[in-house]
Formats: structure tokens, C-alpha cells, sequence
């Protein structure tokens, strides 16, 4: 298992070098109401909305929606009319809204931090994007079965953070729903879950990733 866990960290570093630092953490901030975020890992344009979210430093609740989820698409295209991701739902603003840019210019524009320089370099941002997804094989894509839980976690980890990005891949694929917030990343902090159903706290993302499977695989 060891070997196994080092060799997906290996390739999720070289996602994080192709993404070219994108995704730092930023001071934290906590809005009134959890903005919502439905997105998948390996969708290239979800990337995008998770690295704007972590350089804005916004605390958001995460609903995963992998290929073949019904946990939470079902609630994307109810809501917004089309099964499309990312979506991004703000109720301290009362609004709603698809696509990446769009998602990243609002969370620059109403909740701070830096927003990536990357952005600007057009189709090559999302063709880098896609690279980074298949260097993961495409992890966090496709839904595999769990048991929801009561209450959603609680993630503490970078989008850059090649670490933290294994945990959320096992998080996506097994739709578990997470308060997700964007610290972190600078090679010294370990990402951390907490879970308030059973009131335990893990860090480290090979000990989380074997946590998620033991307690909420079915």
C-alpha cells in the first residue's frame, strides 16, 4: 500500500508542477451562509473553479458529483437545468452560476485573495488542465460505492497541495459530501480531516485516504 500511495503522489505532484503553482492558499474567510460548490476531480474546468476557490481563501461546502453519481448531479440540474460542472451556488449573494471563469472572477471579485495569473493564457489553461487530469488516470472521475454520511466532513488542505488532492480524489469518487477549507499547501502543514460523526481527526493524506475507505466504503 505504501509503494502504491507514493506512486500517486508522485503523479500528483507532477499535476501540481503543470499547473504551474495554481491554487495557493490565501487567508482564510468564512461566509455567513456555505457557498456550494458541485464539481468532480477529474473534470479539467472543476480544476479551474477549485484553484480560484483555494487563491481566494474561501471556505466552501463541496458536493461531489463524480460520472455516474447520484448523490448530488441529480440536485445540479434541478437546480440550474442542466447537468453541467462546475456549478457554483451562493446564497449570501442569492445567486447561482456554471462555468469556471465566471466562478473565478466572482470569488476574486466579492471574496478576495490572488487571482492566478494563468487564467489569462486562455485555451492553453485548460488544455494544461486536462493534461493535469489524465497524469492523475483519471482519478476522482468515476463514482465508486459508500455509505453518506450523517453529517458532511470537514477537509483542511490546498488545491495545490499534491497531497490534499489524493484525499479529494477519494472524497469525489465516493461522494462525500465535505466542508472544505483551502489552508495549507506549503509543503509543512498536512492536510487534516475532521469528522464530526465520529468525532475523529486524521492527518496526513495516506492515513485519511485509508480512514475514507475503512469507515465509509460499502
Amino acid at each position: 500500500m505504501a509503494v502504491f500511495y507514493w506512486f500517486h503522489l508522485l503523479l500528483s505532484l507532477k499535476a501540481s508542477i503543470l499547473r504551474l503553482g495554481a491554487g495557493g492558499a490565501a487567508q482564510a474567510v468564512t461566509p455567513e451562509k456555505p457557498i456550494i460548490l458541485y464539481e468532480f476531480e477529474g473534470c479539467p474546468f472543476c480544476r479551474i473553479a477549485r484553484e480560484a476557490v483555494s487563491q481566494s481563501g474561501v471556505s466552501v461546502l463541496v458536493r461531489p458529483c463524480p460520472k455516474g453519481g447520484k448523490r448530488f448531479r441529480p440536485h445540479v440540474k434541478k437546480l440550474g437545468g442542466k447537468a453541467q460542472f462546475p456549478f457554483l451556488v451562493d446564497e449570501n449573494a442569492d445567486l447561482s452560476m456554471y462555468e469556471s471563469r465566471d466562478i473565478s472572477t466572482y470569488l476574486h471579485k466579492n471574496y478576495g485573495g490572488n487571482r492566478s495569473w494563468q487564467r489569462f493564457l486562455g485555451p492553453i489553461d485548460q488544455i494544461l488542465s486536462q493534461l493535469a487530469v489524465l497524469i492523475r488516470l483519471l482519478a476522482g472521475t468515476f463514482v465508486k460505492k459508500s455509505v453518506a454520511p450523517e453529517t458532511p466532513l470537514e477537509f483542511i488542505g490546498a488545491e495545490r497541495d499534491p497531497r490534499a488532492r489524493l484525499v479529494k480524489e477519494i472524497l469525489c469518487e465516493m461522494e462525500l459530501e465535505y466542508h472544505w477549507h483551502p489552508k495549507g499547501g506549503d509543503g509543512e502543514s498536512k492536510p487534516a480531516l475532521n469528522d464530526p460523526n465520529t468525532k475523529e481527526t486524521i492527518t496526513g493524506a495516506q492515513a485519511i485516504r485509508d480512514y475514507l475507505r475503512k469507515t465509509y466504503r460499502s
